[in-house]
């Protein structure tokens, strides 16, 4: 079995899915995020921030924060999935933790006004155009209209 694998289920997360051979999805609660992520490293894996992506369930009136993490030793991917509510979409960063992941928090930031707790780099306008940044709208959530 995977040591990070392991790791995570010894902290009492269960994997909510494997989406396909050597690919786990794990939900975290916001607080906890941080103590995932810091003893993911700490176990000396090469880990990589793949990617963040956001996906916004409107009508449950949540935003969905997925962290893809690839463990290049054990040649699987890690899906940390943070759920919060739409209307104060928080999470805290873990740039500091994996220098990697900053860009995929901008990006989240920007398109859809995820704030990254501890970020002091987030800005807007890192993608969406000044002129619809300075509206305020977030031009990935559902309820923007074009």
């Amino acid at each position: 079995m995977s040591k990070a694998v392991e790791f995570l289920r010894s902290l009492g997360l269960t994997c909510k899915e494997v989406k396909q051979a050597r690919r786990y999805v794990f939900e975290v609660s916001p607080d906890k995020l941080r103590v995932v992520v810091t003893g993911l490293i700490k176990l000396n894996l090469n880990i990589y921030s793949s990617t963040i992506s956001v996906v916004d369930y409107i009508n449950e009136g949540v935003i969905e924060v997925n962290y893809c993490l690839w463990v290049i030793d054990e040649k699987l991917m890690i899906v940390l999935r943070v759920r919060v509510p739409r209307d104060s979409p928080k999470v805290p960063t873990i740039h500091d933790i994996i220098p990697g992941a900053l860009n995929g928090e901008l990006e989240a930031y920007d398109l859809f006004g995820v704030v990254f707790e501890g970020n002091d780099k987030l800005r807007r306008g890192f993608l969406v155009p000044l002129d619809i940044a300075n509206q305020g709208v977030f031009p990935l959530r559902k309820d923007f209209k074009v």
